[in-house]
């Protein structure tokens, strides 16, 4: 019996880091782009070049194993030489493989390349792979006991078994936080209610909301995304406070701490998890919320998404000596 599995992709992570990189920004009545350029035919040096996991589905097993919670990851990776390096850190992070390796249609490990800007904020060039080839047919259900699932999002087939999964999760009394991606909620709140509405916590950015409800005041939107289906509604924001409301309407504003930036990859995953990870230990939205804090804080401060998520012991004592302000608004 699991306390989590979690359901999603797993990539090779590529971090190219170079002083060539350049911003600049377009600036419309409506809206500012942001974007990084680099020149036209020539051959730039990069200054670092590093290697980690990643993915949605293994940075979030990886930290709510290391919160004491037994974690088991639902995917797949290929058959190639990138697949060894993702089986041998779930293997070390002592979280049961329940995936399949394959090469279907040819496909290969994800792997994703990230560029640094600037200003710190990164853009992922990604290539799903055979990460999009979760067929519901092929996963034995016996294997999947457990008392949540934490659905990342994935694309083609797999999306469809996201689907078919949330509706057995809810046959079979698992409950199911959903962290969803910018490009799954570009495709509209229609695209998404299979999923939602047999959904108990779902964690999205400000972007995401907004693009699914089209709202401004996040109140509403909290409400809005509760009208959906789930009890619990988490809305984060770069830099600015987090919203979330429960179960009874309760509206939570967690005011972030203060962090030097190095590297913002993985740091949405580790939220969500580490507030899944607080619920399922503590059962307190203050405490979920503290914790997520704690790690997602952590995890900005290193490169990688995985490098410096904290162990629930390390997790604790940063709360304990850390003040981080929580506003109940009923």
């Amino acid at each position: 019996m699991y306390d989590v599995i979690t359901i999603g992709s797993n990539t090779i992570d590529v971090f190219v880091y170079t002083d060539k990189t350049k911003s600049f920004y377009i600036k419309t009545l409506d809206d500012e782009e942001h974007y990084i350029s680099y020149p036209v035919g020539s051959k730039l040096l990069i200054d670092q070049l590093d290697f980690f996991t990643g993915g949605g589905g293994t940075n979030t097993a990886v930290c709510l194993s290391r919160l004491q919670l037994k974690t088991g990851y639902l995917g797949k990776v290929g058959k190639d030489t990138h697949s060894q390096n993702i089986l041998e850190v779930l293997k070390k992070e002592k979280i049961d493989f329940l995936g399949f390796k394959d090469d279907y249609k040819n496909n290969k490990t994800g792997y994703s390349v990230i560029l640094d800007s600037l200003e710190k904020r990164r853009t992922v060039l990604t290539h799903k792979g055979i990460n999009d080839y979760l067929f519901y047919d092929e996963i034995d259900l016996e294997k999947l006991k457990t008392g949540w699932f934490c659905m990342t999002s994935m694309m083609g087939e797999s999306f469809t078994t996201l689907e078919k999964l949330s509706q057995y999760a809810k046959e079979n009394n698992i409950k199911i936080l959903f962290n969803a991606s910018n490009y799954l909620c570009k495709k509209g709140i229609d695209f998404l209610k299979k999923i939602i509405k047999n959904t108990t916590v779902i964690v999205l950015n400000e972007e995401e909301s907004s693009i699914l409800i089209g709202e401004k005041e996040k109140v509403n939107t909290l409400r809005s995304l509760k009208d959906l289906g789930p009890d619990i509604v988490v809305i984060t924001d770069g830099e600015k406070p987090v919203h979330c409301m429960d179960g009874e309407n309760n509206h939570f504003v967690l005011y972030p701490q203060e962090v030097k930036v190095v590297e913002t990859t993985g740091a949405g995953d580790a939220f969500a998890a580490s507030f899944l990870a607080g619920l399922i230990k503590d059962g307190n939205i203050e405490c979920a919320l503290k914790l997520a804090s704690i790690n997602a804080k952590s995890v900005l401060q290193y490169r990688g998404a995985k490098e410096k998520l904290l162990t629930y012991d390390e997790a604790k004592k940063e709360m304990s000596r850390t003040k981080i302000k929580i506003e109940k608004i009923s």
